[in-house]
């Protein structure tokens, strides 16, 4: 038996036998740790300042998120690996799994003194236009991302989703007006971007800031149909579905489709992010001893698990278990 400590801020810091490993750190850490994994590039999952901070230390994430976190080179110390790959580094062995996400996303597991730890980062379950679902991956200790861990935010089939965004924009081209669709820029973007370009007769028009990303998914074997790039400016054209990031104000037409999860009530809740029921189809599956969330619903997520599930589910910052 073997006591492992798992502490939340500004990423997940897991310390056992002499091994400290840290994860998605979004600030710098007091002490050094043996090894630095990123799970994906979303900026809520990695400080750049943090990595170069870190220059001495190893720091494994997929070669997508090098691409995008780390273009120019700068960082020396990465070690890439992708889905189905493992790395021996500091003395843990290290296997990267798929989470389904966005492009480059990874879960990992590793073995902490004969207990082995899965970190799922931010994952999808679901099967979509584009990337593969996440593997559900059993371990011991299972640290798993509750953004959406509140049961209000259980989304409907993606099928019906789908449906539900074409059918707007097929209202909307019948009646000669343009639709607009935002996502999030990295990650449901792309996903529109193919569902636009396989399910209607026009060619999206995709806004810069998301085209750039639209490539480095083709560019990692992602196709996502026939598009147009568009630089934000000028009036929409009639009969046209243009494809922009959340934060867009593109004004003048004649619908706006806003797809997150958080509009689960006035938009389409699609997202890359794993709903209620599948968080809750992960923490059971896992058949972990314990199960730790560390972003999200956190809180609500853990009660819902012990309360229905007899699962010890932890939502403190800081726990020590034994194992």
């Amino acid at each position: 038996m073997s006591e492992i400590e798992v502490a939340i801020d500004r990423g997940v810091h897991i310390r056992a036998r002499g091994k400290y490993v840290l994860i998605d750190p979004t600030g710098i850490p007091s002490t050094k740790p043996d090894v630095v994994l990123i799970s994906h590039a979303h900026e809520d999952h990695y400080s750049l300042r943090a990595l170069r901070a870190l220059y001495r230390v190893p720091i494994v994430m997929s070669g997508a998120s090098r691409l995008l976190i780390d273009s120019r080179g700068v960082l020396g110390n990465i070690l890439t690996i992708e889905p189905s790959q493992e790395v021996e580094v500091a003395g843990l062995h290290i296997a990267a799994h798929e989470a389904g996400h966005i492009i480059g996303s990874l879960q990992f597991s590793f073995d902490f003194g004969g207990n082995l730890v899965v970190y799922t980062g931010d994952f999808s379950l679901d099967k979509r236009l584009i990337l593969k679902p996440a593997e559900l991956v059993k371990g011991d200790l299972l640290i798993i991302d509750a953004t959406y861990g509140k049961p209000k935010y259980t989304f409907p089939p993606r099928a019906e989703l789908y449906k539900a965004i074409v059918k707007r924009v097929n209202n909307v081209l019948e009646s000669g007006g343009s639709v607009m669709i935002k996502g999030r820029k990295l990650g449901v973007a792309q996903e529109v971007t193919a569902l636009v370009s396989m399910a209607t007769e026009l060619v999206p028009i995709v806004e810069s800031s998301v085209g750039r990303y639209n490539e480095l998914y083709e560019q990692f074997g992602e196709p996502l149909g026939r598009y147009v790039l568009w630089d934000g400016t000028g009036a929409p054209t009639l009969n046209a579905v243009v494809i922009s990031r959340l934060g867009a104000r593109h004004v003048g037409f004649s619908d706006t489709i806003v797809c997150t999860g958080w509009a689960i009530r006035k938009g389409i809740p699609l997202s890359s992010h794993a709903d209620f029921a599948q968080l809750v189809r992960y923490a059971v599956n896992s058949k972990a001893t314990f199960v730790v969330p560390f972003s999200g619903f956190r809180r609500v997520f853990s009660k819902f698990l012990r309360e229905n599930f007899g699962i010890a589910a932890y939502e403190e910052d800081r726990v020590r278990l034994r194992l």
